[in-house]
């Protein structure tokens, strides 16, 4: 593999110095990377090219994120820059001939498709001509494509310099047949485009990567979260470094840093000296700075060289992460269902602030788990909103600021493991009926009463979802016509009445002691034996209102879907005895020719969510069988 030719994403000015320093061949110069990559501005451009001495520079062009269908304006700003990086190429290459050091190659990538994903060939032919002299390596849009080797001789004929490719929508590990295909092609004749593997691409399966499809070229992201702490992500030395070792490329490599290059250089070069293969392989799974390599040596051994082994991998494991509103709470579950490590972050201030403090938090994971022997198989992430899971999309979570955000394929990409993403009530749902107070109920409803109200139902042992996979919004049933004004635009929702937000909010608008929050309001309750102080009457008819208004959604949700099982969870179903025995009784008063189901308390309580995500990891990774085992002492075992 000493012949493999290296690419790195890289999305700023340190990125690319790490990649020209530790001996790669290529950068993809881009910015935004949390839309797969848009047009870098001309400020960082020039910056790169002045900068860097060896490693070739690709600017990528790409005007927005989302689809690869451009309209007439979009292409001329395309060609805009396509002229523009063409002139600082020219620039760079008058500074060369006036004695500059340094030789790099410049080139762009792009990438446009019609409508029906097709490759756009009038949009690519006049692209092309804007580019001039410039190499042009296709964008890794060619996987949305309907037939990506025709899509290939398409890009052939047009005369593309170089395709980017997983051989397919998933990563490159699953499309190797296809990629070995388009190698053939590459190799069988010399105008045929050079074929760049990317998708998943990671040092722990690269070789048997390589040795599937016959590639000489790959492109990757090496980064790991920025050590400023502030959800970001950076070109991790160390992770540049393991991956290089992996395809036969150390620290004599053209390129490297030496002392001449300064201290940052000399730092890149030492990391990569330092980090043995084995460390460098948590590095690169954490995402983890060469620094702290040593950070993560629980149940390691020393080498004689005095560097932290870490032993082989001995049992699987996921990452399982439950995404609140104001934290993210991740744990390392083994496949005896016990928790190994739990970690929490608080969310971030912005939606892709958020998305970096998850991915930074899956990589902290897995490197703790691989350092404790644990092989990670597969990840499952349950987050509040809309959620699209059979293609891993969230389409709206207002209290994370997410809008269709492809939060599975980004996490997949990221961390090269197979990863599955839910609706995290939905998901409680699940974990309730496989162990919990609805175990063995093929129809059974789980609702959370929490800061607002949602239920997972399950229905002849299937969740239901529903057309805009948001069933389950039981908080924004009319339950009382006419209602107090919600948020949502509706008035008279359930979630006004009864929820950790209402409840207070009505208990202090009529009049209640200032500042209670709903367990407290829940304490000054009377009626119920054993159950509150019974001295407060505001505090008895705001809690009545909102069991009654419960009662009458969950009539409705009764006559609808006929379950066997109602499991009350979230925070408010803390209140016990106060909220289950009204509560049964208003139910029964509202079904008057039919038995009312049975109302039980979750029995696993805030662990739900995370039992219900490693079970989607397990399932994910190829190993759904392996929670039939599972006990729901291990499952609650911290």
């Amino acid at each position: 593999m000493t012949d493999v030719v290296v690419e790195l994403c890289v999305d700023d000015l340190d990125g690319a110095l790490v990649a020209d320093r530790s001996g790669a061949d290529r950068i993809e110069l881009c910015a935004d990377l949390l839309e797969g990559g848009t047009t870098p501005s001309a400020g960082l451009v020039r910056s790169v090219l002045r900068a860097v001495r060896h490693v070739g520079v690709q600017v990528i062009v790409r005007p927005r994120g989302g689809d690869f269908t451009y309209d007439d304006g979009e292409l001329d700003v395309m060609c805009a820059d396509l002229e523009a990086v063409a002139a600082l190429a020219a620039s760079l290459s008058t500074e060369h001939s006036a004695g500059r050091e340094g030789v790099t190659e410049v080139g762009v990538v792009l990438g446009a498709l019609t409508a029906a994903s097709e490759v756009d060939v009038p949009a690519m032919r006049r692209l092309l001509a804007a580019a001039g002299p410039l190499p042009v390596t296709f964008h890794k849009a060619i996987d949305a494509t309907p037939d990506l080797l025709a899509a290939y001789d398409v890009l052939r004929s047009l005369g593309v310099r170089r395709v980017l490719t997983a051989g397919g929508p998933g990563t490159a590990a699953e499309g190797a047949d296809v990629l070995a295909e388009l190698v053939r092609r590459s190799a069988a004749s010399p105008d045929a485009p050079e074929v760049l593997v990317g998708g998943g691409v990671r040092a722990a399966g690269v070789g048997s990567l390589l040795a599937a499809t016959g590639a000489s070229s790959v492109h990757l992201r090496a980064m790991s979260p920025s050590p400023r702490g502030d959800g970001t992500l950076r070109t991790d030395p160390a992770v540049v470094a393991e991956f290089l070792a992996a395809v036969g490329r150390g620290s004599g490599s053209p390129g490297v840093a030496d002392a001449a290059d300064g201290p940052d250089a000399a730092d890149a070069a030492n990391a990569a000296d330092a980090v043995s293969p084995a460390d460098a392989a948590d590095a690169a799974s954490a995402g983890s700075p060469a620094g702290a390599a040593g950070a993560v040596s629980v149940a390691g051994s020393e080498s004689p060289g005095g560097a932290v082994r870490h032993p082989s991998p001995s049992r699987s494991a996921v990452v399982a992460v439950d995404i609140g509103g104001t934290s993210f709470k991740g744990a390392v579950v083994d496949d005896s269902g016990r928790t190994v490590l739990s970690l929490s972050v608080a969310a971030g201030a912005t939606g892709a602030e958020s998305i970096d403090l998850v991915i930074g938090l899956l990589h902290e994971l897995r490197a703790t788990a691989r350092a404790s022997g644990h092989d990670v198989v597969g990840v499952g992430v349950v987050t509040p909103g809309m959620v699209d899971a059979e293609r891993g999309v969230v389409l709206f979570a207002s209290t994370l600021g997410w809008t269709d955000v492809p939060l599975g394929p980004i996490l997949s990409a990221e961390l090269g493991v197979p990863v599955e993403i839910d609706h995290d009530v939905r998901t409680s749902g699940l974990a309730e009926s496989l162990f919990g107070a609805s175990a063995g109920v093929a129809d059974s409803v789980l609702v959370a009463v929490g800061t607002g109200v949602a239920a997972s139902i399950t229905s002849g042992g299937q969740a239901v979802r529903g057309a805009l996979t948001a069933a389950g919004e039981l908080g924004h049933v009319p339950a009382v016509p006419g209602g107090e004004a919600c948020t949502c635009g509706q008035h008279g929702c359930l979630e006004v009445y009864l929820s950790g937000a209402g409840v207070a909010r009505r208990y202090a608008a009529h009049g209640g002691l200032p500042g209670l929050d709903t367990a407290a309001v829940v304490a000054r309750v009377g009626g119920v034996e054993g159950v509150g102080t019974g001295v407060d009457a505001v505090a008895d008819r705001v809690w009545a209102d909102g069991v009654r208004a419960l009662a009458l959604g969950l009539t409705s949700l009764t006559l609808l879907v006929d379950p066997a099982v109602i499991v009350l969870a979230g925070g408010v179903s803390r209140a016990g005895a106060a909220l289950v025995d009204p509560l049964r009784a208003e139910l029964a008063a509202g079904l008057a020719w039919r038995a009312a189901p049975e109302v039980r308390l979750s029995e696993l309580g805030t662990h739900g969510g995370r039992i219900g995500a490693a079970v989607l990891a397990f399932r994910a990774g190829g190993r759904g069988s392996v929670v039939d085992s599972w006990s729901r002492a291990d499952l609650l075992a911290e």
